[in-house]
């Protein structure tokens, strides 16, 4: 499977929430973005992003997706990404793909900004292992570690369904 751009995987996760009637603020998008590359990571076992997310405070960002995306403040967002020329990045998705995509916005879509912020910045996340009290700001979050992190995730919630 391919991995794609961030700004190409952000308009498939806004594309979906469009689908599912859910409109989203640039904080929600980050976080899905990188959930959704994150049960990528565990369930397929490939990267659905081609860049690793960095270590902010305020959680995992795909800096390419904040830059692109910080016009609309805590506004809801009201566009695609666009590349160079006003062209859309689009990824042409695997089917595995768009189901893991589907399943984080129907799952993760509806939480506020701050309660997925929350969750990434959990004790032994990722974010937090690399962030480490502000010593790893702007430091690469290894997929190794995100990967490890979403597969204990889905053995936990094997466990208890």
């Amino acid at each position: 499977m391919t991995a794609f751009p961030p700004l190409a995987v952000a308009n498939a996760v806004l594309e979906e929430a469009d689908r599912q009637g859910k409109s989203l603020t640039i904080m929600q998008l980050l976080k899905l973005v990188y959930i959704a590359h994150g049960w990528s990571l565990a369930l397929l076992r490939e990267p659905l992003v081609n860049e690793e997310p960095e270590a902010w405070q305020h959680g995992p960002v795909f800096p390419a997706i904040y830059r692109e995306f910080r016009r609309f403040g805590s506004q809801r967002i009201s566009g695609f990404a666009t590349g160079p020329f006003g062209s859309i990045p689009h990824a042409d998705l695997s089917d595995p793909q768009r189901a893991v995509i589907k399943s984080v916005v129907n799952n993760y879509g509806d939480k506020h900004a701050f309660a997925l912020s929350r969750m990434t910045h959990e004790v032994g996340t990722p974010w937090f292992v690399t962030y480490k009290d502000g010593k790893g700001a702007s430091h690469d979050i290894p997929n190794e570690i995100i990967a490890e992190h979403y597969i204990k995730l889905a053995h936990e919630r094997r466990a208890t369904s």
